[in-house]
């Protein structure tokens, strides 16, 4: 499994401090990943003034544009980082 960081500008005219919009987006994502039959995982999301990051886990990077593709985001410009390590507090020594 791969994991990424995606990053996106906010959609023109989605507001997301107005629940009704957050879960027809929500609702948007779910669906085209039902689509691909478990192959990826939405962990979370986090929102900015200006971008939505999602933390997401796939199969393949083939996935990753299929989901693009029935989420209707092809035309959005997204920009993907792999993770490569998790670091948090726990490490600490």
């Amino acid at each position: 499994m791969i994991k990424v960081i995606t990053e996106r500008a906010i959609p023109p005219g989605f507001d997301t401090s107005d629940d009704a919009q957050v879960a027809t987006h929500c609702r948007i994502a779910v669906d085209a990943m039902k689509a691909l039959g478990g192959r990826m995982h939405w962990i979370c999301s986090y929102v900015t003034d200006d971008k939505l990051f999602g933390v997401v886990v796939f199969e393949n990077e083939d996935d990753l544009s299929a989901y693009q593709r029935g989420a209707g985001l092809q035309d959005q410009a997204i920009k993907v980082h792999r993770v490569t390590r998790v670091i948090d507090a726990v490490l600490a020594r």
